[in-house]
């Protein structure tokens, strides 16, 4: 009860932050001792760059960016309450459906499952555009699977649901 009371508060001091400043931003924080520690490792370290590089892409509307960063199988359990099939998420994007003005994770879990990397946590976002709540910051769950392909981390599952205000 009081992690979670002190985690709301650091989210509501960084969206202030952010807000005063007035720049688009994309961010994730380690949300524990846990994590802080699986980022020392060097393939859960590759996917947090990888996080860095899809969140910023959202932020700058770099669409190749973004699907670059999708394994071509990526389904999603998306925060319409719905499932994004293989390439469903690249044409959501394409169409302006997935684009951020802010994008901060709290990384509450970072780990291993066999040769892919399991990270799951707390985001908060402001969608921009034609996005689904437009200028609101949205609270969401998320869980995402990251494996290789290519030589490179790659999204290969996400699950992101929104927690009600």
């Amino acid at each position: 009860m009081v992690h979670s009371h002190l985690l709301r508060m650091f989210l509501c001091l960084i969206s202030i932050e952010l807000v005063l400043v007035g720049t688009a931003a994309a961010e994730w924080k380690a949300a524990n001792n846990q994590v802080a520690a699986a980022a020392k490792d060097a393939e859960i370290a590759a996917v947090l760059e990888a996080v860095n590089r899809i969140d910023n892409a959202l932020i700058a509307d770099d669409r190749a960016a973004f699907a670059r960063l999708l394994a071509p199988d990526l389904v999603v359990n998306n925060p319409q309450n719905s499932i994004s099939i293989p390439g469903a998420t690249a044409h959501r994007d394409a169409a302006g459906l997935i684009s951020y003005s802010r994008y901060v994770r709290s990384i509450e879990y970072a780990g291993k499952l066999g040769d892919m990397v399991l990270l799951m946590g707390d985001e908060m976002v402001v969608p921009k555009g034609s996005a689904p709540m437009a200028g609101k910051e949205v609270r969401r769950r998320f869980t995402d699977v990251w494996k290789i392909a290519s030589g490179h981390w790659v999204l290969v599952a996400r699950q992101a649901t929104i927690v009600a205000p």
